[in-house]
């Protein structure tokens, strides 16, 4: 049987975050009921697609905040999931959560029990001021809860995300965030470069500061640099631009994405990949709601992907990976030896020192990493 994914879209928070651009809504209660219900229907209309020839691998529950909502959704959710599809008896099952949710003992032995197997746990930072600055909405001590509990539940497979890149941000402040959360002992960590988006209250904020934030400097290099040498220094393997983990808990329904594998978005603005098309649900409650009851599907566009854009997409998702791309991969999907088609842009970052060639693939050197965007455009076609 063919192997899939499943991404599911919880789009609720308590508050929105001072920085986040994601399709998720607080002060939304009221739409939770009928939204869990039309997510339902949507999974079972998947049902004759996929359960013919297809195994779930991985599932992904993101949000907005899952573990805002009742803990029964959740578990109500994943009765659904497990009743609708043929599921891996080893699938990889994540969720996120944040300290401001449903984090309990109880609660999280709950999810446990209804077949969540990893979580993926906001912190952002562990200073006080920063969190208050950045409008999260819990504090350090909420975390230190959430975590202890988790643990006691059984949870042996946890990621924590944390942010750097914030204007005027503490290099210090950066640095025992990373060192706070290595001496947690999480199997994994994500550490993300601040992408502040336009319509974002922070966004709005630094414009009315007059800060530049295009030319800015947020000290971010020194900041990514620095978090990839403590936590390879405690074990830690990079083996994505943003992602480290320890040998073995490496994210699988992340890699399935870097490695161009299909999925399966379910919820309000959750994005698909299946036969070569890429395809993306409406990003309007009302909307998905609307064409949920009425035809069982939100699908709002298609876009089916010739073999120059899977191409480019391969490459630009495999550069993601410290792996970086693999010839004898590329010529199994595309039939060519990669260095003989890309042997110009091959040289021109190599000589620039953006990337290393080995015998069996092309990957981003550590200053490459720095300047990513410029290197994947080396294979875009214009």
């Amino acid at each position: 049987m063919k192997r899939i994914s499943l991404y599911v879209h919880i789009p609720f928070c308590k508050k929105k975050c001072l920085y986040c651009d994601f399709v998720s809504f607080d002060n939304s209660d009221e739409d939770i009921e009928p939204y869990f219900s039309a997510l339902f229907e949507e999974i079972k209309a998947y049902k004759t697609i996929l359960n013919a020839d297809y195994i779930i691998d991985t599932i992904y529950i993101g949000g907005g905040t899952p573990n805002y909502v009742e803990v029964r959704y959740i578990e109500e959710l994943m009765s659904v999931i497990f009743n609708t599809f043929d599921v891996d008896t080893d699938a990889e099952i994540s969720m996120e959560a944040n300290p401001c949710g449903h984090v309990n003992a109880e609660d999280f032995e709950r999810y446990k029990k209804c077949g969540i197997n990893r979580l993926s746990i906001g912190l952002q930072s562990a200073s006080d001021d920063m969190l208050k600055q950045i409008g999260r909405q819990h504090t350090k001590a909420e975390f230190d809860e959430a975590f202890k509990n988790a643990r006691s539940a059984g949870f042996d497979n946890i990621n924590v995300d944390i942010i750097f890149g914030f204007y005027n941000q503490d290099v210090l402040e950066f640095e025992n965030t990373v060192q706070y959360i290595i001496d947690k002992g999480c199997e994994h960590i994500s550490c993300y470069s601040l992408k502040l988006e336009e319509e974002t209250p922070l966004y709005d904020l630094y414009m009315d500061e007059g800060i530049d934030i295009e030319s800015e400097d947020f000290e971010d290099r020194m900041m990514y640099h620095t978090a990839c040498e403590m936590l390879k220094e405690n074990g830690y393997v990079q083996y994505e631009l943003s992602n480290c983990a320890k040998k073995g808990f490496e994210c699988r329904h992340n890699l399935n994405y870097w490695d161009i594998k299909e999925y399966i978005g379910l919820g309000l603005a959750a994005h698909s990949y299946k036969d070569k098309a890429r395809f993306f649900n409406t990003s309007f409650m009302d909307e998905y709601l609307e064409d949920i009851e009425t035809n069982g599907s939100a699908i709002e566009d298609i876009e089916q992907l010739d073999k120059d854009k899977q191409e480019e997409e391969f490459i630009i998702m495999a550069l993601r990976k410290t792996e970086g791309v693999r010839f004898e991969e590329y010529k199994k999907r595309f039939g060519q030896e990669f260095i003989e088609k890309y042997n110009n842009e091959t040289q021109y970052l190599t000589e620039a020192g953006l990337a290393a060639v080995t015998k069996k693939s092309i990957y981003l050197t550590d200053e490459g990493k720095d300047f990513a965007n410029i290197a994947m455009m080396e294979f875009i076609s214009n």
